[in-house]
């Protein structure tokens, strides 16, 4: 079997050329390297070799580090940011494309670690909350390692579908970064992640007019609508081992609950592991106008997904009109609580759906509403699961999904000479 390479989520054929060469740092004895590859794509279709190059060329317009392995030679792994890339395109109808890449090397494990920088506070809200027990927080990769944080922050674990992550939250946890250290291979276990398409994201490009886009971090997820004159998401939660307890949500307008269009356009505004972010964007009207943006935010470890929703004016409705986050099918009764309305009873897989916002909302929980709503021109809301409702472990409590939310948390993921 043929050799292949991997950086961050791509694979593809062994290259044909591969060159090391030392960077010279006057400071210190620098661990870092330049690799030179260059080959040509071998794949099944046009259309995969398309894909390789988008992804790549994206991948090198960006300052992210990636894991890198290649399997002809187990010294050759790390994590490195990637620049110079080309790929020549001339042979288009074969999908026979040559590539070059230059993979600036950071380290590997034993060399480097990561550090979690986390800045943020509590998102200012309408419900009183001021302070709260479970977060700030944040979680690691599924086999992650040497963690270190000066505040010794209370741990926790939360299933995800390639394994247990580590949560970690303490009041104090945005006042020291954390460091911990993950392999090249396990560096994506339990990560957040964008699917265009059936293609897995590395990068920043996007298809036009995307037709399936999902968001996960493999403990919940959410897909884009499929319906043409709709505006919705299916939200879906991972348990014994298979998504389950799906929900359909939708963003409306007013009392009559007058839907805008598919999602037009997508954009990926985040690609990190710890966090993905997504824009939504379409259209209430039939000549193109009433836009209707939505920021969907999914971070590593999370039980809920923040939906910020900014809606344009037309000229029979307002910007600050009425707009509805309302829960359209598969769902239980809603009772309304603090920040947040909660289904009544657990669904088959013992779960709970929640839909809430930090903003002074109005639920309406009569049965075939089901929703919550305001008049603004921005609507900040989530959705999330309490997990094993019956009995949930203290940080998967419906208040604790909320608080979690509400703690604004930005984590920012560098990596350092260990």
């Amino acid at each position: 079997m043929a050799n292949t390479i991997t950086i961050g989520r791509m694979t593809f054929t062994s290259p044909k050329t591969i060159s090391i060469a030392s960077l010279e740092s006057v400071s210190k004895n620098s661990v870092e390297r330049t690799i030179q590859l260059s080959g040509q794509f071998v794949v099944d279709s046009v259309a995969d070799a398309k894909k390789l190059r988008d992804e790549l060329v994206s991948m090198g317009n960006g300052d992210l580090f990636y894991p890198f392995t290649w399997t002809g030679d187990e010294l050759i792994e790390g994590y490195a940011k990637c620049s110079g890339v080309s790929v020549d395109s001339s042979k288009l109808a074969s999908g026979l494309f040559n590539y070059s890449i230059t993979l600036n090397v950071k380290g590997r494990v034993s060399e480097v670690i990561f550090e979690s920088n986390l800045t943020g506070s509590l998102l200012t809200n309408s419900h009183s909350i001021t302070s709260t027990t479970y977060a700030p927080w944040h979680a690691l990769p599924v086999n992650a390692y040497n963690y270190n944080h000066a505040e010794a922050p209370v741990d926790g674990v939360r299933a995800s579908s390639e394994g247990n992550v580590a949560f970690y939250y303490d009041d104090n946890l945005r006042n020291k970064a954390a460091q911990w250290i993950v392999d090249p291979a396990d560096y994506y276990k339990g990560a957040c992640r964008i699917n265009i398409d059936n293609t897995l994201m590395t990068g920043y490009l996007s298809k036009n007019t995307p037709t399936a886009v999902t968001i996960s971090n493999g403990i919940i997820r959410l897909t884009s609508g499929s319906t043409t004159n709709q505006s919705r998401f299916t939200v879906e939660f991972y348990d014994n081992g298979a998504f389950g307890s799906s929900r359909e949500i939708s963003f409306n307008s007013g009392s009559s609950k007058s839907e805008w269009n598919l999602w037009k356009t997508v954009q990926i505004i985040r690609n990190e592991p710890h966090e993905c972010v997504v824009r939504f964007t379409t259209y209430s009207d039939s000549n193109g106008d009433g836009r209707l943006v939505v920021d969907a935010t999914i971070r590593r470890g999370a039980h809920h997904i923040g939906l910020v929703a900014n809606q344009g004016p037309t000229s029979d409705r307002a910007a600050n009109s009425r707009i509805n986050l309302q829960v359209t099918s598969n769902h239980d009764t809603f009772t309304n609580d603090t920040g947040y309305m909660i289904e009544d009873s657990v669904d088959s897989d013992g779960q709970k759906f929640i839909v809430g916002s930090p903003q002074g909302y109005t639920a309406d929980v009569t049965d075939g509403e089901d929703l919550i709503h305001l008049s603004n021109g921005q609507f900040k809301t989530f959705v999330g699961y309490v997990y094993n409702a019956v009995n949930p472990n203290t940080i998967d409590a419906a208040d604790a999904v909320r608080d979690q939310y509400l703690e604004g948390t930005y984590e920012n993921v560098r990596l350092v000479r260990a």
